[in-house]
């Protein structure tokens, strides 16, 4: 079992965030897991927050499988996974809490699966994290993505749903990222660590 060393820096930024705040992260190809993680157990153990996982990048169970490696229950986050439905048998998982959108482009559909997890949740107080822009932004013409991410923030923010946009700048179109930097209340940056 590899121990992951968590960012308290983040946890201390994420102290200073309010529920209808969006938060862009911005992390390396190689840390971008241990960002993550470090992102949302504070979320989940210092403010008892559930959530929704969009995932773009890795699959679900993947995701679901590294956070139990490291020792974290995320049998209370909800995720919703964009990449294994192409993948077959991909939709025949083990964990309960995973929900299948077709593709990454079907962008509507994700927000308002997103939605209807968020209604039916017992939670309080939620967040929701996308994993990530570039993923996205792969499968999506680039304003189209600029706007939807506009429109996912505002409603998230309207609701009190604090909203985490995962993204790794260099692979990031300028027009997505200068968005993300207008609407986004708080920045976490942790770009990419260089190891000599």
């Amino acid at each position: 079992m590899k121990m992951y060393e968590l960012d308290q820096r983040i946890a201390e930024q994420l102290t200073e965030v309010s529920l209808n705040s969006s938060i862009q992260v911005r992390c390396g190809n190689s840390n971008a897991f241990m960002v993550t993680a470090s992102t949302m157990i504070p979320l989940m153990q210092m403010f008892e927050m559930g959530g929704v996982y969009i995932c773009a990048t890795r699959g679900a169970v993947e995701i679901i499988e590294a956070f139990e490696a490291i020792g974290v229950d995320v049998s209370n986050i909800q995720f919703v996974d964009l990449v294994s439905s192409g993948i077959l048998g991909g939709t025949e998982v083990p964990y309960n809490n995973i929900t299948f959108v077709d593709s990454p482009i079907m962008l509507e559909s994700v927000l308002l699966r997103t939605l209807y997890i968020l209604r039916i949740s017992n939670n309080e107080r939620n967040f929701v994290l996308i994993d990530s822009v570039n993923a996205l932004a792969i499968y999506n013409e680039e304003r189209m993505l600029a706007e939807y991410l506009h429109t996912f923030i505002n409603t998230f923010r309207q609701r009190e749903v604090l909203s985490v946009i995962l993204n790794i700048p260099d692979q990031v179109p300028p027009t997505v990222l200068s968005n993300l930097d207008l609407y986004c209340t708080d920045l976490i940056d942790r770009g990419q660590v260089v190891i000599h």
